[in-house]
């Protein structure tokens, strides 16, 4: 068994645990994962000698209790053996194990995500009353979290490199977003627009884009490919697409997403280089979005420094 537990979960939350796992290898780290039933499979490359799931207990949009699921989850988390550090990555479903495994006197290091720069998300925000070291991804967030270290955003390493392609990628996430979708195929000519729709029904949509998909394992050949990106607030493909692949960035707040308050929005876009737009706008801020391409910032990526951390919590035990 490895020392350390890396904590996944849907979407972005594999991403940034993606994004730690590469510098975890990089200094020899051997590392474990835990993560949330379906996603196993994004973490076929990741480096992980055992890679685990279990279920969630909270719907991750709106909150709702899924009660049905406690069983799972707490055998799940019963059978993890003793790990001397315990990454979590803002997911709600790492509250049990690292609770738990602080009880067993594992290191807990909670890693807040890269959408909240100015108000904490739910779960790292329950998760720092009890972890060894947070990480920020913004300096603004210490006002919250006034002892925590800042890594810098944190984000999926990239498996393709940029090209300049000749459509706009729009995703929701795993439900996706119909208004969303259906703006864009009222602003768009069919050509210029893939549609990556969720869980949503393709054949509402089939006849309306260049390419119509509810998901892809190889998504980023589809970041990597695509002239621009249109998107929603909160999500971790508007950092990849804008800090990563360097795409002009179009973030929609979506306010039905309970877990990153809203008044990050704004914050997240100065940061990322992203452009915030209405659904009545997209064309436009799509073109804004273009014509900025040249002022996108730059980072250093996050997850050098808390494989850092690590190694220095490994040395001291």
């Amino acid at each position: 068994m490895s020392e350390v537990l890396l904590l996944g979960g849907y979407g972005g939350h594999t991403g940034q645990a993606l994004g730690i796992a590469k510098y975890l290898r990089e200094k020899g780290i051997e590392f474990d994962v835990l993560t949330l039933e379906g996603t196993e499979r994004r973490y076929a490359d990741s480096g992980a000698r055992r890679i685990m799931t279990t279920k969630q207990f909270l719907e991750p949009t709106t909150g709702k209790f899924l009660p049905l699921s406690i069983p799972k989850i707490l055998i799940d988390t019963l059978k993890l053996g003793k790990y001397k550090v315990v990454i979590a990555n803002g997911s709600v479903f790492a509250l049990p194990p690292t609770f738990l495994l602080k009880l067993r006197g594992s290191k807990i290091i909670n890693v807040e995500t890269i959408d909240a720069v100015v108000e904490p998300s739910r779960a790292p925000k329950i998760i720092h009353r009890y972890a060894d070291v947070t990480f920020v991804q913004w300096p603004e967030l210490k006002r919250h979290y006034p002892n925590a270290l800042v890594s810098g955003p944190i984000f999926e390493p990239l498996k393709y490199e940029p090209e300049e392609g000749d459509y706009i990628l729009v995703t929701a996430g795993t439900k996706g977003y119909k208004d969303l979708f259906d703006a864009v195929v009222r602003q768009f000519d069919k050509e210029e627009i893939v549609l990556q729709v969720g869980k949503m029904p393709i054949d509402r949509y089939k006849d309306k884009a260049k390419v119509v998909f509810s998901f892809s394992y190889d998504f980023h050949k589809w970041l990597a490919k695509a002239k621009a990106v249109i998107t929603t607030f909160p999500s971790s493909t508007a950092a990849i697409a804008s800090l990563g692949f360097r795409k002009p960035t179009v973030i929609v707040p979506h306010y039905g997403h309970r877990a990153v308050p809203m008044s990050n929005m704004e914050p997240f876009a100065k940061k990322t280089g992203c452009v915030i737009a209405n659904l009545n706008e997209l064309k436009e801020a799509v073109e804004k979005a273009i014509r900025s391409r040249a002022s996108m910032p730059k980072y250093e990526h996050g997850g050098k420094k808390v494989a850092e951390k690590v190694l220095e919590l490994l040395e001291e035990s």
